[in-house]
């Protein structure tokens, strides 16, 4: 069995939600998790790289057997009973492999110095 424990606080005009997905089936489980919000989600990380288990709006990550993985993202809606819903929860075949979006998604975007770059630099 999957569950979603989730708490909301509300602070500045902005609701804080936090949750707990616990997988307490013998297999690793696909978990997504999807907003009931109205409005915008707006998960952790920055604007241009959100955090790689946000894909498309939801949460979705692999929870090991007997294991807990928090959750929390904000948004300017007012709290509700059940901030979170389980969408989806599939076997995973590959539970320790991010694919190339998620490994991706965690880098940094990165320059080489000009001279490295330009046709005519000295050295």
């Amino acid at each position: 069995m999957v569950s979603v424990e989730t708490r909301t606080e509300r602070r500045n005009d902005v609701t804080l939600v936090g949750a707990v997905v616990t997988n307490s089936r013998t297999t690793p489980q696909r978990i997504r998790l999807e907003s009931r919000f109205d409005g915008p989600t707006w998960s952790p990380g920055r604007v241009d790289a959100p955090e790689p288990e946000w894909i498309d709006g939801g949460w979705e990550s692999v929870v090991r057997p007997g294991r807990r993985r928090g959750v929390g993202f904000a948004t300017p809606e007012e709290p509700i009973p059940t901030p979170l819903e389980v969408a989806s929860v599939t076997r995973a075949d590959r539970p320790d492999r991010s694919t190339h979006e998620e490994v991706l998604a965690t880098l940094e975007e990165s320059k080489p110095p000009r001279r490295v770059v330009s046709p005519h630099s000295d050295g």
